[in-house]
């Protein structure tokens, strides 16, 4: 449901007033279109009063994250090579320049909000990101695959899945 929140508020930035339609299935025309891959960009580190076991974890997991995402990014670049049609690599926050020139769909996940970052996630539970393909234009989220939050750095793996997500549709 968390997930299904961020994208409604992706989409509503994106300047949809209304929640998207969700698919199971991939769009009919994704070999003819260009999708975006979004890059993960830096957050900045929280500032805590006091100094905790959760306060450190938190910053601990915020400092990991901008210490491996370059390295993540440059991955895209070669895992994104392995996708079977046209594709453009971008941020999050340069987005919607590139959905004004026309591009239909971005591979989203909850993950590019980075608020898992923000706070200590409940002991014991796994967390798991949902990526849609969203179709910009038309305000549709094709649900595509999960990976687990310790994965989602490795461009490699979210490129085959998408890849195998595909070839499944065929």
């Amino acid at each position: 449901m968390k997930t299904l929140l961020i994208l409604f508020l992706f989409v509503a930035i994106a300047g949809f007033s209304q929640e998207p339609t969700f698919k199971k299935a991939i769009p009919a025309d994704l070999d003819k279109e260009k999708i975006i891959f979004l890059k993960h960009e830096p957050i900045k580190l929280s500032v805590f009063e006091e100094q905790t076991k959760s306060t450190e974890y938190i910053l601990e997991r915020q400092e990991n994250h901008n210490r491996v995402l370059q390295q993540s990014n440059d991955k895209l670049k070669v895992a994104a090579m392995e996708y079977p049609f046209h594709y453009a690599i971008t941020t999050p926050s340069t987005l919607f320049s590139l959905a004004k020139a026309g591009y239909k769909y971005v591979l989203q996940s909850s993950v590019y909000k980075y608020e898992h970052l923000m706070t200590q996630p409940p002991e014991d539970e796994l967390v798991v990101f949902e990526y849609f393909i969203f179709d910009m234009q038309n305000n549709i989220a094709y649900e595509v695959f999960r990976i687990v939050e310790m994965k989602v750095y490795d461009f490699k793996l979210v490129i085959k899945k998408l890849n195998k997500a595909i070839e499944a549709a065929k």
